[in-house]
């Protein structure tokens, strides 16, 4: 059977469907982890275990340190002053430079490209 557009619309949708009903019950057992993790992280902090073990599996507590930004306008004084770009992810804001090209200007060491892809609305 040859694809047809019509033919390949309701693929789109079914697969779209059966996406959405996985991404509910994924958002569901993420937040049953990330409670089982508090629940988990409490427990081992009131026994002051580091580490715990079963026949299932072995657990660690594993502690990093971020930054959590109060005052963006300090950040990037201190990152144009210091020159430490090392602090922002490497990423351009693709709503910033689209707006940039779009009123004429060019952006040094950026080139525009179009992606495209199908956009799918469901009735």
């Amino acid at each position: 059977m040859e694809d047809t557009v019509d033919s390949l619309i309701k693929e789109k949708a079914d697969i779209k469907e059966k996406m959405g009903k996985c991404n509910e019950y994924l958002k569901e057992l993420r937040e049953a982890e990330r409670s089982a993790d508090q629940r988990l992280l409490q427990k081992m902090d009131s026994e002051g275990q580091l580490r715990a073990a079963n026949a299932v599996a072995s657990v660690s507590i594993r502690e990093d340190l971020v930054a959590e930004t109060e005052d963006w306008d300090a950040v990037y004084s201190h990152i144009a002053e210091t020159g430490n770009w090392s602090l922002l992810h490497r990423r351009i804001s693709s709503a910033a430079f689209k707006e940039i090209i779009e009123s004429g200007e060019a952006v040094p060491g950026l080139k525009p490209r179009t992606l495209r892809k199908i956009n799918f609305r469901s009735n």
